[in-house]
């Protein structure tokens, strides 16, 4: 099986041009070829900023770029039909698409409501620091310009727990709705961290949990999504992912990948939450029975499953339930991680990178990164890795057997606005783990500073098998052993920092060199030759 590669197709600060659909329609192949395998688009509807919301202020999430609604006909990314024409060339290029999803605030509603709420207090959420008032406040979505197209349903204060403003008087604060509370499983920042921005979704509202469910049937529909990144998890009820996946995968009878935003460095945050998602109440996903496969019934056409609004297949086979991992997390502590040896490269001890991580603890539910565009320079998350630090950060989650990795369009592409560069070589080491990191893997994190790791390569993929090594301080070496097969082999360093190979003794194993403040990866020749033609 190949690695898994997944790249996040946006940063924060593109252009408003709407060229982003038509740039990775054009940009397909080359994703491809780099060794790419998923592509993370970011949330492709309607948002409060029109044409230039980067999508997080959700308005409309079935406007994908076709009515004229705030200002504009399409998002800051295109058009629906730009949208749809770069999914199916990520897919013809047999690329899947990750679709990026927010369910847990909604902004610029088209008229007002009237209604009674309390004051709750801003580090204690559950704390009522007044009586019973009334507000007025933007809860009613009635959505004019799509006229009722794809579904009637409207929003208003019912479908709503809270907000953060009072039209009425101007006044800001943190308002709980009467009748309303809010989710009693979330983040325990702020006592009850459900509250984040605009109005409140009340996800445990049975009109709002339904129309949530309609629009996810909507979208798999006419998407055709192979998987979902969820914002903001952690403030929004821990139970409610795990049964709209549940009953996402039902109807679509398939399994799809899923990763959370969870963001906190506390690892055992991150944890709890897994316990809850995928430990503590185990998710079931469908597949086609054997009986079905057998008698060559088709899990999938070339317009996705035949399944009813029942869920169930229309092919006649009964759909058999399975054990799965329901979801993944993006692995925050490891960026942290990365944030603080590269601050202090001196200081901070490079055997123990990997200590209170998630990759490390709970490597099947681990998304490892290095940046997103919520850490760059100007945002809430700003936590940017410098650049000299980035290649050893991607070495260590691009070339390791742990975790599945995602590469930020920033560092991919470089940042316009900042005149920030790409990542000197980021393609190649793309490519490496797409052709060569396989195997068993052998750790030697055993110094202060210089730490590296082998792959012994596997029989599947040609010429597969490497050594790393890299220092967040002075150069240095270490022997390694890549195993006995390759007693006597030569590898070179591709990322072109040696000139001269190591020679492999009798147990596969040879002393390798890195330079300061930089890493090395270390191949067969073939491999080597491969990487440096290529890429």
């Amino acid at each position: 099986m190949d690695n898994k590669t997944i790249i996040q197709y946006f940063e924060w600060y593109l252009p408003s041009d709407g060229s982003l659909w038509q740039k990775v329609r054009a940009q397909a192949a080359d994703l491809k070829k780099t060794g790419i395998t998923s592509v993370w688009l970011p949330p492709a509807y309607k948002g409060a900023g029109g044409g230039k919301s980067v999508g997080y202020d959700v308005y409309d999430m079935y406007d994908l770029g076709e009515f004229d609604q705030k200002g504009s006909i399409r998002t800051k990314y295109g058009t629906m039909e730009e949208y749809l024409s770069a999914v199916k060339a990520l897919h013809e290029e047999g690329l899947e698409v990750y679709a990026d999803i927010v369910f847990n605030q909604m902004m610029g509603a088209d008229e007002t409501e009237k209604i009674t709420a309390v004051d709750t207090h801003p580090a204690d959420r559950e704390e009522q620091i007044s009586g019973p008032h009334e507000i007025e406040v933007w809860t009613r979505f009635t959505f004019p310009g799509r006229n009722g197209k794809y579904s009637k349903h409207t929003w208003s204060k019912e479908n709503f727990s809270g907000t953060d403003y009072d039209q009425a008087t101007g006044d800001k604060g943190i308002y709980l709705f009467e009748g309303k509370k809010w989710n009693q499983e979330t983040d325990s920042e702020n006592v009850n961290f459900d509250y984040l921005m605009g109005v409140d979704l009340d996800t445990d509202d049975p009109d709002t949990y339904q129309a949530l469910l309609d629009w996810g049937s909507w979208y798999f529909r006419t998407v055709k999504p192979d998987g979902l990144r969820l914002d903001a998890v952690k403030h929004i009820s821990f139970d409610f992912y795990r049964r709209w996946l549940l009953e996402m995968r039902q109807e679509q009878g398939r399994d799809f990948f899923a990763v959370g935003e969870y963001w906190s460095g506390d690892l055992g945050k991150l944890l709890h939450y897994l316990d809850v998602v995928v430990s503590g109440r185990p998710e079931k996903t469908l597949c086609r029975t054997e009986k079905a496969e057998k008698s060559g019934a088709s899990a999938d056409t070339d317009d996705g499953p035949a399944v009813p609004e029942s869920g169930m297949p229309q092919d006649g086979t009964e759909p058999e339930l399975k054990e799965g991992t329901p979801l993944t997390l993006f692995d925050v502590p490891l960026h942290y991680a990365f944030l603080n040896a590269a601050r202090d490269s001196r200081g901070f001890d490079m055997g123990g990178l990997f200590n209170h991580t998630l990759v490390k603890e709970r490597p099947e539910c681990a998304c490892t990164f290095v940046d997103n565009h919520d850490t760059e320079p100007g945002q809430a998350l700003e936590s940017y890795i410098p650049e000299w630090f980035k290649p050893i950060a991607y070495s260590m989650i691009l070339l390791r057997k742990d975790g599945i990795p995602c590469v930020f369009y920033g560092d991919y592409y470089g940042v316009e606005h900042a005149n920030e560069s790409p990542i000197l070589d980021l393609r190649k080491l793309i490519a490496i783990r797409s052709r060569y990191a396989y195997g068993q893997q052998t750790d030697y994190f055993d110094h202060h500073s210089i730490v590296g790791f082998t792959r012994s390569g596997d029989a599947e993929h040609k010429s597969s098998g490497l050594a790393v090594l890299a220092t967040s301080a002075e150069e240095g070496t270490k022997y390694m052993i890549v195993g006995g097969s390759y007693a006597g082999a030569r590898f070179y360093d591709a990322l072109g920092r040696h000139d001269e190979p190591v020679v492999l003794d009798e147990k596969g194993g040879g002393t390798f060199h890195v330079h300061g403040g930089y890493v090395s990866v270390w191949l067969t020749e073939d491999a080597y030759r491969d990487i440096r033609i290529n890429f």
